[in-house]
């Protein structure tokens, strides 16, 4: 039984990207404190809709109901479409969670203009699009939760990431103006800041060497664990979070105090 302050029974929400980990995590937590949900893979790969169908039946075994839409995020008409089914199928949207991520890790001057293009649209033009349409639904009934979760490299740069970083820190702003247009319709608009996470691709999961200084980096001397992000956005998804828009919250095992 959730808290009531973060109690989501009758809540209706959208899970972009929940084939990944972080997606799944996400999309149980928002389960588990009552919310209906639809998802999506951020491709049409057959191995994303595999993930995406794991997920919708652990979200079954919990008594939700669940939806899921195979969408290309990048693909504006796709996406059009997806937030009209999601809705039809739901009866409304309440709760919108981008975590769309597409790693990507290359010198600035060898990185080409088809592999920024690529970069950029995965991890900025995805959220622009998801929040744009799904927006559309929300400023119509008045009200809404959107959290985008981006990665600390939207804020803290990286050798060797330029349009990754560039593309995460598009979404942060994206973010603030989002909050700062429709604070006053209804909307609350927020992120969350991944550092280092289990499974994540950037987090060198094949070196032992570079993971174990990776972890040495961080003052918690860890990486994180795609579980303990369900709960911060089961917070911003709640009536409990109504005074806040605009903020992107890192949950970074500390990385982001280094100098």
């Amino acid at each position: 039984m959730p808290i009531k302050e973060f109690d989501l029974q009758g809540k209706k929400a959208l899970v972009v990207g929940a084939a990944s980990p972080v997606g799944r995590a996400v999309a149980l937590a928002l389960a588990e404190a009552g919310a209906d949900l639809a998802l999506t893979p951020c491709t049409r790969s057959a191995a994303e809709q595999r993930q995406v169908d794991a997920c919708l039946t652990a979200v079954t075994k919990l008594g939700r109901q669940c939806q899921s839409f195979a969408v290309d995020v990048t693909d504006h008409k796709d996406v059009h479409h997806m937030a009209d089914m999601a809705v039809a199928a739901l009866g409304r949207l309440d709760i919108l969670v981008n975590t769309v991520d597409l790693p990507f890790a290359k010198p600035l001057a060898e990185t080409t203009s088809q592999e920024w293009t690529q970069v950029v649209a995965g991890n900025l033009t995805a959220v622009f699009l998801t929040t744009k349409h799904v927006g559309r639904h929300m400023l119509a009934q008045g009200r809404g939760k959107i959290i985008n979760v981006t990665s600390i490299l939207g804020d803290r740069g990286l050798p060797n990431a330029a349009a990754y970083c560039a593309a995460k820190g598009g979404v942060v702003q994206l973010t603030k103006v989002a909050a700062l247009e429709w604070g006053r319709r209804g909307i609350n608009v927020n992120g969350i800041g991944l550092g280092w996470m289990e499974g994540d691709p950037l987090a060198q999961e094949n070196d032992p060497e570079m993971r174990t200084r990776l972890a040495r980096f961080l003052p918690i001397h860890r990486l994180g664990k795609p579980e303990e992000i369900g709960a911060l956005a089961v917070y911003l998804a709640s009536d409990s979070s109504d005074f806040m828009t605009g903020h992107t919250i890192f949950v970074d095992g500390g990385v982001m105090s280094h100098s």
